[in-house]
């Protein structure tokens, strides 16, 4: 932690009867602003900008500081901070008068949001939105923190004295606020710059396992305290590694905690899908927000371990949280929006809490006591105070059934259709409030999950709704030559309707794009998803290189005017770092084109990476990922013959569905449609069927070995290559431990 003037700004004089300003038009500029959250606030008394130089020219003009709130729409705080503070006409018009007032978007401006978000956890060693920042008119923050009450409480500050203070500050003590301000940006620049030395991969994925050793918790399962958030590429990594490793301590764990919050207040247990993350431990009290990204990562960490293990409850979940995303984020093109509200009319949680007397007013009177029982719906609930209960799976299937003497068949009925009435009940409520804006990488997510689901599950209608959101973002968000961040649908005030786009998209944007295009390829094994693939890579080093040895990405496109300049971020956020999920993919197009240079960007990727991240694994879920692709043997089965045939489908079937983690899996077919392939996939070149309906070659290193005719010897071969590469990691592991 950065130590700044905070102990001077809350000590200094509070704001009092001196500031004769007058309230001003209040945030009539954001009217219009294509993003919902930015046009909640134009109701508000605080005179707001939007981001821009016209603000800070303005705050250099009138020598004032800038105060800069960062939110977002689904956010709950936010909500209560426009609500308590900037719709108070005291707090209001003091920052008329003595500030330069700017509202800002994170899902819009992820940069400026990372930048400042930085900056707060460095002063205060903590972080989270609103995020409240005041800044010199340079830009340069000197102050902030996150939620604050408007007046204060329980000897907690409010911001209407922390606003007086700063004030205060600004006009008697400036030079050491400077000071500070100048101290705070020269240690995040040499923490960025920080390097670890020594950290190999073998190193790096032992972090990992040990990292999770260290931090899990058996009951309730998870790792670390509360509030907890589902760690999707995180689990995915445990079940891999446990599996490549024959480590099945690290297979249960993970799956243990994905189970746990299958069947906790997290997951929505009435229409599916789940929350953004646990306020306790036990993952039963969620907060509310829904989020688009945590849909699309969650069911394809859910697919994967249910492949992975054979767990056909983790599969079902995973097809669970799919059809959940399908019916409550996707828009009439195909593409999905982004957010779901925490509130209900004001009121957190409302939407999806519930009662014993109003389930008795839902359910058939039969099913009253098998429906509270299972999902834990009492009269002292576990929702503010005990007022209601968050639904969760409290009793087992089994157990709730034997208490009513019930068989499991007819207890499973009678709850299917409880479930339904509570829906239909559930939609009567006031419902939260859902954010159509269409962010790139968060639909990269949504068409990687449904891919992976139609790949896994063989389930034609995934495969579809996947193609159909590609086909709505490519040409708009996917340019030639850029990527574009979002797009927003509003009406303005004089009833027109607007669709914008927009924003120079992020790293992660452009990286999750990718991957979704190579998931779609195995999805779909249409050769114009490869060529797309490669396609991205020119345009994403075009935009966020150059790429030099050593070094990563960076984060922002070129030209992107960022204070301090652009960064290479290394660890995951609430989705997964740019860099690594870059490195993954290269390494991907590797494996189906055999050329090089994919390899070689890739591993200079992860070992810039891994002399950044050092000894935080668990913060960069998707390098341990990258790392574990590029140091396990990864088997590339193709498959030629005529995809109508049935022994070309086992095969297909055979491998995709197959237990090894990052398999990769590619189809020539018969004819012109296979030299038309073998253009775009040169993986693919002097691969036939031969005399036979269907062939099988596994690759491992660009080297194949001799073609299978039949898919059970396919079917041994790989479970073989598994046991392989086990003992391979065995050798592996005991190499690195002994240097």
């Amino acid at each position: 932690m950065v130590p700044l003037m905070i102990m001077t700004l809350l000590s200094a004089a509070l704001p009092g009867d001196e500031q004769d300003a007058e309230a001003g038009v209040g945030g009539w500029r954001l009217a219009n602003s294509p993003s919902a959250y930015l046009r909640e606030h134009s109701e508000n008394p605080v005179e707001w900008h939007p981001w821009g130089d016209a603000a800070f020219e303005e705050a250099r003009k009138l020598d004032r500081p800038v105060f800069l709130s960062i939110g977002y729409s689904s956010c709950h705080w936010c909500h209560v901070m426009r609500r308590e503070s900037f719709s108070d006409e005291a707090i209001a018009a003091y920052l008329n008068a003595n500030f330069i007032s700017i509202k800002v978007d994170r899902e819009d401006l992820p940069h400026v949001d990372e930048v400042y978000m930085d900056a707060v956890r460095a002063m205060t060693g903590g972080g989270g939105w609103p995020l409240s920042v005041f800044l010199f008119p340079d830009g340069k923050p000197f102050y902030g923190g996150t939620y604050f009450p408007p007046r204060q409480r329980f000897n907690r500050p409010g911001f209407l004295e922390i606003s007086g203070s700063i004030i205060k500050a600004w006009n008697t003590d400036r030079g050491k606020m400077r000071e500070s301000a100048t101290g705070l940006l020269d240690h995040l620049s040499k923490r960025d710059q920080r390097q670890h030395e020594g950290q190999s991969m073998e190193l790096f994925l032992g972090g990992g396992i040990q990292s999770a050793a260290s931090s899990y918790t058996l009951d309730p399962p998870g790792f670390g305290a509360a509030p907890r958030f589902p760690s999707p590429r995180f689990l995915q990594f445990l079940v891999g590694e446990g599996s490549l490793s024959g480590d099945e301590t690290s297979v249960k764990r993970a799956v243990s905690v994905l189970r746990e919050m299958a069947a906790g207040g997290i997951y929505d247990q009435v229409a599916g899908g789940f929350h953004r993350y646990s306020v306790d431990a036990q993952w039963q009290v969620p907060h509310f927000e829904k989020m688009l990204y945590n849909q699309g990562s969650l069911a394809e960490s859910y697919l994967e371990a249910g492949r992975i293990t054979s767990d056909e409850s983790l599969l079902q979940i995973g097809r669970a949280t799919l059809d959940a995303m399908l019916s409550q984020f996707q828009l009439q093109d195909g593409s999905f929006a982004g957010s779901w509200d925490a509130d209900s009319g004001g009121v957190e949680g409302s939407y999806y809490v519930w009662t014993p007397e109003q389930v008795k007013e839902t359910v058939a009177p039969e099913s009253v006591e098998l429906v509270c029982d299972h999902f834990g719906i009492e009269e002292e609930g576990n929702f503010e105070g005990g007022e209601a209960s968050v639904p969760r799976i409290a009793m087992s299937l089994e157990t709730a059934a034997k208490k009513h003497g019930l068989s499991v068949e007819e207890a499973q009925k009678r709850l299917d259709q409880a479930v339904s009435k509570m829906l239909k009940v559930r939609d009567t409520r006031v419902a939260p409030k859902r954010d159509d804006k269409v962010v790139l990488g968060w639909n990269a997510l949504a068409i990687s999950g449904l891919a992976r689901g139609a790949t896994i599950l063989d389930e034609s209608r995934f495969r579809e709704a996947a193609v159909r959101a590609y086909g709505a973002l490519k040409g708009s968000l996917v340019e030639e030559e850029r990527f574009l961040r979002r797009r927003d649908r509003h009406v303005s005030e004089k009833g027109e309707a607007h669709v914008v786009e927009g924003n120079p998209a992020t790293l992660q944007d452009a990286a999750l794009w990718m991957k979704s295009v190579l998931d779609l390829y195995e999805a779909t094994f249409r050769p114009e998803f490869i060529l797309e693939a490669r396609r991205c890579w020119e345009v994403i080093l075009k935009n966020f290189g150059p790429l030099e040895t050593g070094e990563a990405l960076y984060e922002a496109p070129e030209g992107a005017e960022i204070l301090m300049g652009r960064r290479k971020d290394y660890f995951d956020g609430a989705i997964p770092s740019g860099n690594a999920t870059t490195a993954r993919n290269l390494l991907r197009l590797y494996e189906f084109t055999g050329e090089s240079v994919y390899l070689e960007s890739s591993m200079n990727i992860v070992e810039a990476a891994l002399s950044r991240v050092g000894p935080y694994p668990m913060g960069a879920s998707e390098l341990l990922l990258a790392v574990q692709a590029l140091q396990r043997r990864v088997p590339v089965i193709v498959i030629a013959g005529d995809p109508s045939k049935e022994t070309t489908q086992r095969m297909l079937e055979s491998a995709l569905q197959s237990k090894v983690p990052f398999s990769v899996v590619a189809l020539r077919p018969e004819g012109e449609a296979g030299e038309s392939a073998e253009k775009a996939i040169p993986l693919l070149e002097g691969r036939s069927s031969g005399e036979v309906e269907a062939r099988a070659f596994v690759c491992i290193d660009q080297v194949c070995e001799v073609p299978l005719e039949k898919v059970e010897n396919l079917v041994l071969r790989m479970d073989q290559l598994s046991k392989e590469i086990r003992t391979a990691n065995d050798s592996n592991s005991s190499e690195s431990k002994s240097e």
